[in-house]
């Protein structure tokens, strides 16, 4: 049932029990008197609530509940009874003739109390049944204002690490040419192997660019790619463990997400063979660990500080499984959810 149809099932029930009452009292009446009966109750009741409604959308144009309640209800009261007193009377003439000869002047009066009180009991049953409504808009208005406020702040997250992806790092691109021109020169095999592993690495980047999550094992293959292209250039002052058991393999991530961790460590870490960066990549627990040795440089160039921050938001929209950080004194370990 629809919530705008529950009110005249409501006054059918109330009418439907007035009537089972007055055909134990009213003994005399036939059934179709009583049927009828309660058609024309059901329909005056109706009429009732339909001028309150009225009523009550004129008053709201003038009068705020928030800040006039009480002289709105008085006013929606006086008016209603100022409209609805002539149509009792009416009734009430037209009724006289069949009016049982045994009911005095108090007994009318305590029927016109009854009445006035029922009216009374409408009116506020309609306030409540207005307010429940306005609520219940409210509600729902609220519910999908959030839920557009999420989807935006999705959407805005998959923007900013989007462009956090597809952007060409300016550092990585210069020292590759910088390496790619030395091996040219040193070493022409060594040199034709790095452009295959970099050939692969912006295949795999352009192949992709359209999803957000891929499956770890695609993407720890591209990662061996890019390995050796650092492999490459640190040689043994940076060293780079993978671990991950077939049943990670086949879990989803995060497009590019090992990708910028490796270069979130090397970033902030110094790379020295004297002193070799260690970069160790498993799983555990449904958990991807991404964890390196700390030595922190001194100084750190183009680092926005941004590129994790945005990688937790999107995870965040992703797996109810949070990306977490553990940062000790020697190690630091990113934890990212498998999907």
């Amino acid at each position: 049932m629809k919530h705008d149809e529950r009110p005249y099932f409501f006054i059918a029930l109330f009418c439907f029990a007035i009537g089972i009452v007055r055909y134990y009292i009213l003994e005399g009446w036939s059934l179709w008197w009583h049927i009828f009966t309660f058609f024309i109750q059901f329909l005056f009741i109706v009429g009732i609530w339909q001028l309150v409604r009225i009523i009550n959308s004129k008053l709201e144009l003038r009068f705020s509940f928030g800040r006039q309640a009480v002289t709105r209800i008085l006013l929606q009261v006086f008016i209603t009874l100022v409209l609805i007193s002539p149509v009792f009377v009416i009734s009430y003439l037209i009724a006289r003739p069949y009016i049982p000869s045994d009911l005095d002047n108090k007994h009318l009066i305590m029927l016109a109390v009854i009445m006035f009180v029922t009216l009374l009991l409408m009116i506020f049953a309609f306030y409540a049944y207005d307010f429940s409504s306005k609520l219940r808009v409210s509600i729902e208005e609220k519910s999908k204002l959030e839920i557009a406020t999420a989807r935006l702040n999705e959407e805005k997250s998959l923007m900013q690490y989007h462009h956090l992806r597809n952007q060409v790092n300016p550092h990585f691109l210069f020292n590759t040419l910088t390496s790619l021109d030395g091996l040219i020169h040193s070493n022409p095999d060594l040199a034709s192997d790095f452009v295959q592993h970099l050939s692969k690495v912006y295949r795999y980047v352009l192949e992709h660019k359209e999803n957000e999550v891929v499956s770890l094992e695609t993407e720890a293959n591209f990662i061996q790619h890019y390995i050796s292209l650092l492999k490459i250039r640190y040689s043994n002052a940076l060293q780079i463990n993978m671990n991950i058991s077939p049943v990670a393999m086949e879990k989803g991530i995060v497009m590019v997400t090992l990708q910028m961790l490796i270069d979130n460590a090397i970033k902030h870490n110094q790379v020295d063979p004297a002193k070799p960066l260690t970069i160790e990549i498993r799983d555990e627990d449904n958990l991807l660990h991404v964890r390196n040795n700390k030595q922190l440089r001194k100084q750190i160039d183009n680092s926005t500080k941004k590129g994790l921050q945005q990688l937790k938001q999107l995870y965040g929209f992703l797996t109810k499984h949070p990306v977490t950080v553990a940062d000790s004194n020697d190690f630091f370990d990113i934890k990212i959810p498998l999907l």
